[in-house]
């Protein structure tokens, strides 16, 4: 796998930790998470219960309405009118921390085909400031909210073959149907336990369509 691919940090949760995340979830009520545990890891181990995830930047949303999303990736998939979701932690806090300050954000999410089905989850992010300039991703995040939807009529992404990596997943879901979540998970720039990296918006505009399928579109310095 390219170098830019990342993966999570491998964490063991504790027994305490797991009954206060089966709680949690119960009472629908993020503050009953235990203080000090990153709430990506309590997304992770929802998504690996089989919930999906939406990230926002609002704390108010009771139901969520099928609309066509602006995108510019290459598939008719992710263009589809409809309700999106991730199964999938930390995908999802990639849209709920992006700041108002970002202009572009180049994130993904996937796991390649290792011929005994599909391997760990690779993850890349990159975002591109509307103005300045900035040498740290990270501080382009601000705080969000996850929330976290039922996965009943949600259809998955098909699996496709990306030129250069071969078979690959998407953690990428979506319901045509309006959905009402479950649970508000507010999550802080702390919480994402993953470099981010910075890049010109004009510049990954051009590229992207001019080679749609070379993401991320590295320079010779590496952003």
């Amino acid at each position: 796998m390219p170098d830019w691919m990342l993966e999570a940090p491998m964490v063991n949760l504790s027994a305490h930790t797991e009954e206060a995340f089966k709680v949690a979830l119960q009472e629908r009520d993020a503050n009953l998470l235990p203080a000090g545990v990153p709430h990506w890891l309590f997304l992770d181990w929802l998504a690996q219960k089989g919930y999906l995830l939406h990230g926002s930047k609002r704390d108010d949303i009771t139901l969520f309405e099928p609309r066509p999303p602006h995108d510019l990736s290459p598939d008719a998939f992710s263009k589809r009118t409809g309700v999106f979701a991730a199964s999938d932690g930390l995908w999802a806090m990639m849209y709920a921390l992006r700041g108002p300050q970002v202009k572009r954000m180049l994130n993904m999410a996937l796991q390649s085909c290792t011929g005994f089905g599909f391997g760990e989850m690779k993850y890349f992010l990159s975002l591109a400031p509307r103005w300045g300039t900035v040498s740290d991703g990270r501080t382009l995040l601000t705080p969000g909210f996850v929330y976290v939807l039922p996965p009943d009529g949600f259809i998955q992404m098909p699996a496709y073959d990306w030129p250069g990596l071969g078979t690959v997943q998407e953690p990428h879901w979506v319901n045509p149907n309006p959905v009402e979540p479950l649970m508000c998970l507010p999550v802080k720039p702390q919480d994402f336990p993953l470099p981010v990296r910075v890049h010109h918006a004009g510049r990954g505009d051009a590229l992207c369509a001019s080679d749609p399928w070379g993401f991320p579109w590295l320079c010779e310095n590496g952003t």
